[in-house]
């Protein structure tokens, strides 16, 4: 005989408060026992209960449940009326994908300059809720310093860590070829092309470079 865990979910509304309905959710943690050609329900190993909300009506829509995780019905009606000041402080669980979870996946939780400057321009138009929706978005690929300056609005803070972090490699190559004589003072070439490269930079609003030259002797 062959057993699994397995788990179902069970919701139901149980009062509305305020315009929102509280939900009560029970989960159910059990074993299926294998007999024959098909898994059969044994016993339940443990069951968690917590209330969650949803706006009046949207109580079916386990998607659209705002999840607190609250104790009790009490607890639930206390975080109702903290979102009713705030509405920042809850997302629903299609939000989360929407906004945090999806675009993470599509990206595979890597951001780099360019896309960590497009989500502070977004940030510094967004109303307070996508502010924080976008915060959440960093904190879940695991860019914490970079959500907490975004959660101070510190612009300025913001820019100045992802630009010293996260810089921008590139390779160029310089072949040189002389007839009858060799450069007798390749160091005095790589310094030249350093001050060259650099000014060159600096021209185009391009700072704070690392410019380096490696001679290379009868590539």
């Amino acid at each position: 005989m062959k057993t699994k865990n397995d788990s179902r979910t069970k919701r139901r509304v149980v009062e509305t408060y305020k315009g929102f309905d509280i939900i009560k959710v029970i989960v159910e943690y059990f074993h299926k026992s294998f007999y024959g050609y098909e898994y059969d329900d044994d016993w339940v190993d443990r069951r968690t209960v917590y209330f969650d909300f949803c706006k009046e009506g949207e109580g079916k829509k386990s998607s659209q449940a705002y999840s607190v995780y609250a104790k009790n019905i009490s607890d639930c009606k206390e975080c109702i009326d903290k979102f009713i000041e705030d509405d920042s402080l809850y997302f629903t669980d299609e939000e989360v994908r929407k906004y945090v979870t999806k675009p993470n996946h599509d990206c595979g939780w890597a951001y780099g300059y360019d896309s960590l400057m497009k989500l502070m321009k977004q940030h510094q138009k967004a109303d307070k809720r996508m502010k924080r929706l976008i915060e959440d978005r960093l904190s879940d690929a695991n860019f914490h310093s970079e959500a907490g300056f975004l959660s101070q609005e510190d612009y300025v803070g913001f820019t100045d860590l992802v630009r010293k972090t996260y810089k921008f490699c590139e390779k160029f190559e310089i072949y040189t070829e002389t007839m009858g004589k060799r450069i007798d003072n390749p160091k005095g070439l790589e310094e030249g092309l350093k001050m060259v490269i650099n000014d060159f930079l600096k021209k185009r609003g391009i700072e704070d470079t690392d410019v380096k030259v490696n001679f290379v002797e009868n590539w």
